[in-house]
């Protein structure tokens, strides 16, 4: 059989992204598009190890080092890991959904009585067309794209959430609200703005007063969400997490806008695109 390098490096870019992207959806992780098209490329690359000479045990050793080592580069390439802790979670997900594509190959491979598939040293060449190629990565993109939004939707009317907010030595924990329709961005840093309806932090910040506001580090900026519209009081100052229903936090990278509570009903309000 022969093995042409543009379709093994091709196909395997294009695995690679249903891996990554699958992965993402469990994890509920938002993937940045460069990171995700560089380790596309790099486990294209390291697919030319179907070429390797695996007949002698040094060289089977080396090849599965090689292997494994390239997935766990992959990976970090790929997925921005918070911790050691956070990387073993991520790699057992990754590792769990190549099992599981690799099962559903070596299925096909068995029922279809075909010979267009050809493994290898841990990598699959499959001798189809490019254009056959792209439209299974089209499919596989659009079911992901629908199940997550599926999810997306179903998930945010059943989680509760909290939020913390912290600068110094002041601190303040708000029941949070997942609303998509806060697209609200800072104009200077580009960072998105997780709103506090808080009485307590308007005050402590003496945000009634734009002169102390503006010394305090915040700006005026128009804003409109389920809570109503009208102008807020931005910082990059302090640090945002959002803990959901099962525990688990989440260290958002934003700017925080403060107004005052209404009716005295304290609560922050985030985009849940955030926790991605």
């Amino acid at each position: 059989m022969k093995i042409y390098a543009d379709v093994l490096i091709v196909t395997s870019c294009l695995v690679e992204f249903i891996y990554l992207h699958t992965a993402a959806a469990l994890l509920h992780r938002k993937l940045r598009g460069s990171r995700v098209f560089t380790a596309c490329i790099f486990a294209g690359v390291m697919s030319l190890l179907i070429c390797a000479d695996g007949g002698t045990f040094i060289g089977a050793l080396l090849i599965t080092l090689t292997k494994a080592a390239g997935i766990v580069v992959t990976l970090l390439i790929a997925v921005k890991v918070k911790s050691f802790g956070d990387f073993v979670r991520c790699l057992a997900v990754f590792l769990a959904i190549r099992a599981v594509y690799t099962w559903l190959i070596i299925v096909y491979w068995e029922i279809s009585d075909t010979k267009r598939i050809f493994v290898r040293n841990f990598t699959a060449y499959f001798d189809i067309s490019l254009l056959k190629l792209a439209a299974a990565l089209i499919t596989a993109y659009v079911l992901l794209s629908i199940v997550e939004t599926v999810k997306r939707r179903v998930c945010s009317k059943t989680m509760n959430y909290e939020a913390r907010f912290q600068c110094g030595d002041y601190e303040v924990t708000l029941p949070a609200v997942a609303d998509t329709g806060n697209r609200l961005c800072d104009s200077f840093t580009g960072l998105p703005v997780v709103i506090f309806c808080c009485d307590d932090m308007y005050r402590h910040y003496a945000l009634d007063e734009t002169e102390s506001g503006m010394r305090a580090g915040f700006r005026l900026t128009p804003y409109s969400t389920i809570n109503g519209s009208g102008l807020l009081h931005v910082t990059s100052k302090g640090n945002v997490t959002i803990t959901d229903d099962s525990g688990e936090n989440y260290d958002i990278r934003c700017c925080v806008g403060i107004k005052p509570s209404d009716q005295n009903h304290s609560r922050a309000i985030f985009n849940p695109a955030l926790l991605e």
